[in-house]
C-alpha cells in the first residue's frame, strides 16, 4: 500500500504501519477477543481491500526501469499507465502510454487519477500540477551504479512490499556475484560502449558512457574494461580520434528492441571497419536486449549476457542457471 507522506502509514491517513496495530479497529480490547473472531475480521478487511482496488490502477511510471521494478515487486496490476519507452514485461503493451521525461502527457495522467506518479528525475511542471491535484510524485533515480539497491528498497516501502523488495534485491546480488566469480580470472577486454549514434551517413556523434553509469558497472562485472572508465561523466559524446587512440578490443553497440539485429550488425561492422581498417579492427557486437540498458530487476541477466559476449570461448551455464 502507498504510505502516507506525513505519517509514514500504510495507506490510511493518521495510522502507523506497525504490524496489526496499524489497523484502526485493532485496540487493546480487541486483543482479548477469541482468535477465531480476530481471524474472521482480518479476512473480511483483506477481502474488502482487494475488492476496492481490483482492476483499479493507482500507479503511473514514466521510466522503463521504474516500470520493470514495480512489476517485479508484484504490483503490476496496480499500474494505470507507463512511459512511451516501456517494453518489459510484455504486459505493459496493454497499458496507456503517457509520454516520457521531456514530454509527459499531463492531461492524460490527470484523467487516470493515480495516487502515485514515479519519475526518474525532477520534472518541475508535472510535479507542480500533480501536487495541486493531490497526487503524490516521487523521484527515484536508477541510472547510476549505486542507485539500484536503494531504489528497489524505497519502492518496496512505497508500495507496501518490503519483503518482496528485499527478496528481489537479494536475487539480483546473487546473480551478479555468480557472474563476477566466473569472470574474475578472465582477461579484461577493453570495450567501447556505444549507446547512440546516427545510423545513416558517415560515422559520427558517438555517445558513450563513463565511470559510474549502470552499463559501465555491468561491463566491469562481465569481465570487461570500459575504455572511458576514467571519465567521470555518465554519458557524453566521444570523438573518433579519441576512440582510435584508446584502441578498444571490442565495440558493443546497444540498440534496445531493434527489429532487424542482423542488418544492424552488418551496418555496424561496416561503419567501424571504415574507421579502424582491417588490421586494427576490433570485434563488433550489436546488443538489442533492453535488459542491458535498463537498470532494474534483470541486471543479473544483463551481466551474464554481456559476459558471454565479451568472453565467447568461456564455458557459460544455461541462462536459466546463471
Amino acid at each position: 500500500m502507498l504510505t502516507d507522506q506525513r505519517n509514514g502509514g500504510s495507506g490510511q491517513r493518521g495510522t502507523r504501519h506497525r504490524g496489526v496495530s496499524a489497523w484502526p479497529w485493532y485496540t487493546v480490547a480487541s486483543a482479548k477477543r477469541p482468535a477465531s473472531v480476530i481471524v474472521l475480521m482480518l479476512v473480511v478487511v483483506a477481502a474488502g481491500m482487494r475488492t476496492a482496488w481490483a482492476g483499479k490502477g493507482w500507479i503511473v511510471t514514466l521510466a522503463p526501469s521504474l516500470t520493470e521494478t514495480v512489476f517485479a515487486l508484484g504490483a503490476g496490476d496496480q499500474v494505470a499507465g507507463v512511459g512511451d519507452y516501456a517494453t518489459f514485461p510484455p504486459r505493459v503493451a496493454r497499458l496507456p502510454r503517457l509520454g516520457g521525461l521531456y514530454n509527459p502527457n499531463i492531461e492524460r495522467i490527470l484523467e487516470l487519477k493515480p495516487r502515485l506518479v514515479l519519475i526518474p528525475s525532477p520534472m518541475p511542471r508535472l510535479e507542480a500540477v500533480c501536487t495541486r491535484a493531490g497526487i503524490r510524485v516521487d523521484v527515484i533515480r536508477m541510472d547510476g551504479a549505486g542507485d539500484l539497491g536503494p531504489a528497489i528498497l524505497r519502492l518496496g516501502r512505497l508500495l507496501g512490499r518490503r519483503s518482496a523488495a528485499r527478496a528481489l534485491l537479494g536475487s539480483i546480488r546473487h546473480r551478479l556475484r555468480l557472474v563476477l566469480k566466473r569472470t574474475s580470472r578472465l582477461p579484461r577486454i577493453r570495450v567501447l560502449l556505444v549507446i547512440d549514434r546516427p545510423r545513416t551517413g558517415p560515422l559520427r556523434d558517438v555517445t558513450t558512457v563513463g565511470y559510474g553509469s549502470f552499463i559501465d558497472t555491468l561491463v566491469r562485472t562481465a569481465g570487461g574494461c570500459n575504455i572511458f572508465s576514467d571519465v567521470h561523466q555518465r554519458y557524453f559524446t566521444a570523438s573518433l580520434e579519441e576512440i582510435l587512440r584508446r584502441r578498444p578490443q571490442m565495440i558493443v553497440e546497444f540498440d534496445a528492441g531493434a527489429s532487424h539485429p542482423k542488418r544492424l550488425q552488418r551496418e555496424a561492422t561496416r561503419a567501424w571497419s571504415e574507421l579502424f581498417g582491417r588490421r586494427q579492427m576490433p570485434r563488433v557486437r550489436v546488443v538489442t536486449c533492453s535488459c542491458c540498458v535498463v537498470p532494474g530487476p534483470r541486471a543479473g541477466l544483463a551481466a551474464a549476457r554481456l559476459a558471454a559476449i565479451l568472453h565467447p570461448r568461456a564455458v557459460w551455464p544455461p541462462e536459466g542457471h546463471r
